[in-house]
């Protein structure tokens, strides 16, 4: 009996030690002059206060609660938002950091962490394989380059920063169940990935084919780093087409990698929709709209609630009809006569619509180089203007058609038969444009009247390259 007491005793005592499920962090901070410390920690490109610690005593602050923390790197930073130093939480919850503030790495200790025992011992290594380095440049700078010394101290800063990474490799192949290994492997690649770019499209290929080997997206510590965000940038930045199919393909791509880690697809979703909901290149609203339909629709994204997912929902119903290839929504809209026009039965081989104010002076601008590039190459490309003016103020608009000699079809936008310009066209301010093909596909919006030449000669060389 008594033998099944002391097993029974020993089983809750090993569940409390490590199966924490509240976390106790104190942090030691000799010579702190401030009354507070913050805890704050990565998410993404972002940092997010978590904490506020409690005052011990002079220099002694607890961080503590009744739920375990979600791992990852997180940050002792003062009331003034400045950074102190960096840390690991993990499993093990209860542990104490003890610093001071001549130097928050170089002086830690640390209690009941293996993790942090870790980290800090590879922030002090390299802290000294970086001040070595610092002198061998000093004495690199007074001599020549090309010259034997030269090379000789570059030989020597080169094995320098082998040292820090073999260092950080004993310590994955020493204690490769840690975060800090995990960590460790994930900086590995990306240092790889920045010293070592691919020379030729073999290699390229290679190198995008093995990317992800070793960083793995469906563990939600590492968006907890400054890491994982910058992973993936730099994979959509040099390893994806800049065609928006092959960004979703891409997105699709990564999220089914972290298919397992329902956190983590959250925070993918949510991180590619930030990215894409104003996109900087044209064409590439197509990727919100596959977002919206593909994810929010179909699943449970976390952060979200029904009033979110309604206006997602409204903002990708209102894109989607004006994608590229889309065929454009007709309007027929009053001319200055008094007539009703539509652009669909325009038989040019092109036909671009202005939206415009009279008012506005960018449009004023925008006409100056319009007026001109429309009368020298109307005839060479097969060019339409269909002008529409977006002011109710019909004689003014007249008014500004005739003085400013605008030679192509102008219409006003408030006197409609068919279609609300603005909701149809998604118009939130002048000018826009939108040009379209002889069978009224978009195949460029949202540019300036110098990029049109270029636009159109593009396009044309793609329609004849592929008649080929």
């Amino acid at each position: 009996m008594k033998k099944t007491i002391i097993l029974l005793f020993v089983a809750i005592l090993s569940h409390s030690l490590f199966a924490q499920n509240n976390h106790e962090i104190v942090i030691k901070i000799k010579s702190y002059p401030e009354k507070s410390l913050l805890l704050t920690s990565y998410f993404g490109d972002k940092i997010r206060i978590v904490d506020t610690a409690r005052v011990k005593s002079p220099g002694v602050f607890v961080f503590e609660g009744k739920e375990a923390l979600p791992g990852g790197i997180y940050m002792a930073v003062s009331p003034a938002k400045r950074k102190l130093f960096e840390f690991i939480i993990n499993k093990q919850q209860h542990f104490t950091l003890s610093t001071d503030t001549t130097n928050y790495a170089m002086d830690m200790e640390v209690e009941n962490s293996l993790e942090n025992q870790l980290f800090f011992q590879y922030m002090k290594y390299n802290e000294k394989q970086y001040r070595a380095s610092l002198a061998i440049d000093k004495e690199r700078d007074k001599v020549k380059k090309g010259t034997d010394a030269y090379k000789k101290y570059t030989r020597e800063m080169d094995s320098l920063r082998s040292l820090s990474g073999m260092f950080r490799d004993q310590i994955i192949q020493e204690h490769p169940n840690t975060f800090v290994a995990t960590i460790f492997r994930a900086m590995s690649e990306t240092e790889k990935e920045n010293t070592e770019p691919p020379k030729t499209k073999e290699a390229f290929l290679q190198m995008r084919k093995h990317y992800w080997d070793h960083f793995a997206l469906n563990d939600p510590r590492l968006f907890r780093t400054p890491l994982y965000a910058k992973k993936i940038d730099t994979y959509f930045q040099n390893f994806v087409p800049m065609q928006p199919d092959s960004v979703d393909q891409s997105i699709d791509n990564v999220i089914s990698r972290a298919r397992s880690c329902s956190e983590c697809v959250s925070f993918l979703v949510w991180k590619f929709t930030m990215d894409y909901q104003n996109p900087k290149y044209m064409g590439f609203d197509k990727v919100f709209v596959h977002l919206v339909d593909d994810y929010f629709e179909k699943e449970h994204i976390q952060n979200t609630t029904p009033s979110i997912i309604k206006l997602l929902k409204k903002r990708a119903d209102a894109l989607r009809p004006l994608l590229l290839g889309k065929r454009a929504p007709e309007l027929v809209l009053m001319d200055t006569t008094g007539k009703y026009v539509g652009f669909e039965s325009l038989p040019n081989r092109y036909t671009l619509l202005l939206f415009w104010d009279y008012k506005c002076g960018v449009c004023k601008q925008e006409m100056k180089q319009l007026v001109p590039f429309y009368n020298k190459y109307a005839k060479t490309y097969d060019l339409a203007v269909y002008g529409i003016n977006i002011n109710p103020d019909l004689e003014n608009w007249k008014k500004a058609v005739r003085e400013r000699k605008l030679p192509w079809i102008n219409v006003n936008g408030t006197r409609s038969i068919k279609g609300d310009y603005t909701k149809t066209y998604d118009i939130h301010g002048t000018p826009q444009f939108f040009l379209l093909d002889r069978n009224k596909k978009i195949i460029a919006k949202q540019f300036s009247v110098d990029q049109l030449k270029m636009i159109l000669d593009d396009f044309v060389k793609r329609t004849n390259s592929q008649k080929k």
